[in-house]
């Protein structure tokens, strides 16, 4: 039990990018298959645009999982 206590947990990135019209953060979890220029509807709003992706907001945040996976 005190192995998996002192085991050190993954990270896991995500970018972030306001929305044009209204501001509100757009998340994206799958940055790395991402290009040049891309197409997101925001959530909020419901309006869609066009992105570069010099422009995300890159976030490091810890692995949400609880139990490792076997």
């Amino acid at each position: 039990m005190y192995a998996q206590s002192t085991r050190k947990r993954g990270v896991y990135v995500r970018g972030t990018i306001g929305c044009a019209r209204c501001g509100h953060p757009i998340h994206i979890y799958k940055v790395a298959g991402l290009s040049d220029e891309f197409s997101l509807r925001c959530s909020h709003c419901g309006a869609r645009g066009f992105y570069a992706r010099h422009t995300l907001l890159i976030e490091q945040m810890p692995e949400r999982r609880r139990r490792p996976r076997n």
